[in-house]
């Protein structure tokens, strides 16, 4: 999940920044030009979000496949009146 998680928050963390200093943001006086292209190239790099998306939600199918029997436990127990 970090792998998904990581470069979009460096990048609009970035951007923040950028919007902070305006205009000297994008000059190279500051490094948040760099910084964001390096946060953008991340998304790529190791493959896209999506892909790691879609790797955790099967990861989360599977284990909640295996522990399907702990739903009997979340379930309100039947009343037997005499």
């Amino acid at each position: 999940m970090i792998k998904a998680l990581v470069p979009t928050l460096h990048t609009n963390v970035c951007d923040r920044a950028m919007q902070v200093f305006g205009a000297m943001g994008l000059s190279p006086d500051t490094p948040l030009a760099d910084h964001w292209t390096w946060g953008r190239a991340l998304r790529f790099a190791d493959g896209p979000d999506e892909v790691h998306l879609q790797t955790i939600a099967r990861l989360e199918i599977r284990r909640m496949q295996e522990t399907s029997g702990a739903a009997a436990y979340l379930t309100k127990p039947e009343r037997h009146t005499h």
